[in-house]
């Protein structure tokens, strides 16, 4: 059983790094898209996970079914996971990432998804379940001079009751800028941009 595994296993991963489609958030932004905060699993693997990994992909990743969220797996078990970022493209990177910091070759093992999803045309962004909460429920008491930024990765800030529009959206892309993720060298560049608030 267990030299079946090995073979079957060695079998699903390439030899190179797997495509990954990129759709990178640009500016303009001309549309924010939210979901239900309802996620769905896609199990893209059967492979049976050892009981460590099992728990963690139960306990922490499946943990209300964050979207957008990765897991990956290497044969030799590493894995790196990810769950809240605002596209599934990044989402599939850090996992990867994550994952590559503790072995060669790594695949993705499980994906989240809202309900709903859709491929993103030019203009629009969309937002995990926290941040789409802020961007779709906008505080009376925020005031006029408020503005929000969000990063492909998960980070996002909100600023709000400032003096003006464009210290509302400093503060924003600044306080965006220190949230993301900064410990993967190798992961592409999700800069933070500022989108059409409410």
């Amino acid at each position: 059983m267990i030299v079946e595994f090995a073979v079957s296993l060695s079998l699903t991963f390439s030899q190179t790094a797997p495509i990954v489609t990129q759709v990178e958030f640009r500016e303009p932004v001309r549309e924010v898209v939210t979901y239900p905060p309802v996620g769905v699993l896609k199990q893209i693997s059967g492979l049976p996970l050892p009981d460590s990994v099992q728990e963690t992909y139960e306990t922490e990743f499946l943990d209300g079914f964050a979207y957008f969220g990765a897991f990956a797996i290497s044969k030799e078990f590493g894995y790196g996971y990810v769950s809240g970022s605002n596209t599934i493209e990044a989402a599939r990177e850090i996992a990867l990432q994550e994952c590559y910091s503790q072995a060669d070759r790594c695949m993705i093992y499980a994906e989240i998804y809202p309900v709903g999803d859709a491929p993103l045309e030019e203009g629009q962004v969309s937002l995990a379940p926290l941040p789409a909460g802020r961007f779709n429920n906008p505080s009376a008491d925020w005031g006029q001079s408020r503005a929000m930024a969000i990063s492909e990765d998960g980070a996002y800030a909100v600023a709000w009751n400032y003096p003006t529009q464009s210290a509302a959206n400093a503060a924003a892309l600044s306080d965006c800028e220190g949230y993301r993720l900064s410990d993967l060298p190798d992961l592409r560049d999700m800069p933070c941009l500022l989108i059409p608030f409410k």
